[in-house]
């Protein structure tokens, strides 16, 4: 599943963040000069991170940080100088599995929806076995998300991002297709793990 969901982000390495930490020796703590997550990084962070999809707990929480040029990506060019973000992780199938992320700047000028849109974007046409990637306007409650719709070798995977109360949320979500067998199937993951953050918007955190 880590590898699945990490291809989403080719050409941005540590924002495989949102599937498996990275950087050994990643401190969260002081300037940041290494990309990198681990559990309890940014408590607060992982605090406003959905804890359930479709009943189940996640795999794993953690959070982390991004500066370095290939891990800020196409984000340096907005100014966005360093990127902090929280995940819970669920696995779904033996290379299916699916994150959802919460990212803030954490220096520079505050992050957008459109910015993160791109960096998924532009990190998936750069993939190697990317066959597809079609981006569209996405609904979420009462906002407009930016959904990227990606064919990776025999791999079905979604982004959508969306802004919600001056923060970014994310669900990211990679379905093997001989598990998931149709794309409705996959739809119906990408429905649902975005519903998943309602639990936490409606406490407004």
């Amino acid at each position: 599943m880590r590898r699945r969901v990490a291809l989403i982000s080719v050409g941005v390495a540590c924002v495989a963040l949102i599937a498996s930490g990275c950087a050994a020796r990643f401190d969260p703590t002081g300037p940041c000069t290494t990309d990198g997550s681990v559990a309890g990084a940014y408590p607060d962070l992982e605090a406003q991170v959905p804890r359930v999809f479709r009943g189940n707990a996640p795999a794993s929480v953690d959070s982390g940080r991004a500066c370095t040029a290939v891990g800020l990506g196409t984000l340096a060019g907005h100014g966005v100088t360093e990127l902090r973000f929280a995940g819970a992780r669920w696995t779904t199938g033996s290379e299916s599995g699916l994150s959802l992320a919460l990212f803030e700047s954490g220096g520079g000028p505050a992050l957008t929806r459109d910015w993160l849109a791109e960096f998924y974007e532009i990190g998936a046409r750069a993939g190697k076995n990317v066959t597809s990637v079609e981006p569209s306007d996405y609904r979420v409650d009462e906002l407009t998300g930016r959904r990227i719709d990606v064919l990776n070798g025999e791999s079905f995977q979604t982004v959508v991002v969306w802004e919600r109360g001056g923060r970014i949320e994310a669900a990211v979500i990679a379905d093997a297709i001989r598990e998931i067998q149709t794309r409705e199937a996959h739809d119906a993951v990408v429905r649902d793990a975005v519903d998943a953050w309602r639990t936490v918007d409606a406490a407004g955190t």
